[in-house]
């Protein structure tokens, strides 16, 4: 989840200056620092235990590395992590907040394990937040939407979740995206499943039509990673159609921009039957084969495919 902030735009000179200055400047208490790639993770960590620590550190470094591996890098170049401990064996919600600079909180429990800690996609999400700029509390669906979807392809991509997994939760939760009698388009409808899962199919559409327009040599994350490029990410403010500008310019499509102009006013229910189908996505992917002969067999293997080492 991430918290709309009020920061004002000073242009790309800000976004240079953000990536350079104080990009060591820790908090006094600071428990651990972790440098990924070219960025400082301050941890916050009210566990004492040295073994709990490094059970920290690992999923940190881990959940970091996956975004970095998405982005080409660790999008920003400090933030601060408040791990807090609770009850349990899991990781409870996040929250991402730009209000004195980045801090990422999250919740986790005093029994959670090194396995629980890897099958974990809360980190992930939040640390996702920290790519896109402030877009406005109107478009909180765009947000929430990548950081529903990037987290999925992004650990798949690393080898952190099964690709089976992934599809089959975009294809059991993404139907709760879809317009409700009476629902407008995504800019007027802030619902639970419209913000989360309407913003996850605004982003797989995408992917599939920049890959369709392009012969499927790239897709929805070179126009991320060239939003985070120009923008400087989530410590600066830019018009929603500016970013959708920038990543379009990316690819060489007008994918983001048209679709938006589809969706953001009137509602849309796209045939998600018929979608699995041309992906050959089966019902149940963790039990039934794909069908790597369908239409967009080829766009959804690419999408999902382990990174290269």
């Amino acid at each position: 989840m991430r918290k709309t902030s009020i920061l004002s735009l000073v242009g790309l000179l800000a976004v240079a200056l953000c990536n350079h200055v104080n990009a060591t400047a820790c908090p006094a208490h600071t428990t651990e620092t972790l440098r990924i790639r070219e960025s400082t993770l301050c941890l916050l960590v009210d566990d004492p235990t040295p073994s709990r620590r490094q059970l920290v550190r690992t999923w940190v470094a881990r959940s970091a590395n996956i975004v970095a591996d998405y982005y080409g890098r660790f999008p920003a170049p400090l933030v601060v992590l408040s791990l807090q401990s609770m009850e349990g064996g899991g990781v409870g919600g996040g929250r991402t907040t730009n209000d004195l600079g980045l801090v990422i909180q999250v919740r986790i429990g005093r029994e959670a394990t090194s396995d629980a800690l890897s099958d974990d996609w809360v980190l992930v999400h939040e640390m996702v937040h920290l790519a896109l700029p402030e877009v406005g509390r109107q478009h909180n669906w765009l947000a929430e939407g990548l950081a529903t979807y990037v987290e999925g392809v992004a650990r798949a991509q690393f080898g952190n979740r099964e690709i089976t997994d992934v599809w089959a939760e975009y294809r059991r939760s993404m139907p709760m995206g879809l317009p409700r009698n009476g629902e407008g388009g995504m800019d007027q409808t802030p619902t639970w499943g419209r913000t989360y899962w309407g913003g996850a199919l605004y982003c797989l559409q995408a992917d599939i039509a920049i890959r369709e327009q392009t012969g499927n040599r790239i897709g929805l994350q070179t126009a991320l990673r060239a939003i985070l490029e120009q923008t400087g990410g989530y410590g600066f403010e830019r018009d929603i159609d500016e970013v959708f500008h920038i990543g379009d310019a990316a690819t060489g499509t007008r994918v983001l921009d048209d679709l938006y102009l589809q969706i953001k006013t009137v509602s849309q229910t796209p045939d998600l039957d018929l979608l699995w189908s041309r992906l050959g996505v089966p019902k149940d992917p963790k039990t039934q084969p794909f069908d790597d002969h369908a239409p967009l067999a080829a766009i959804r293997i690419a999408i999902t495919a382990p990174r290269k080492s």
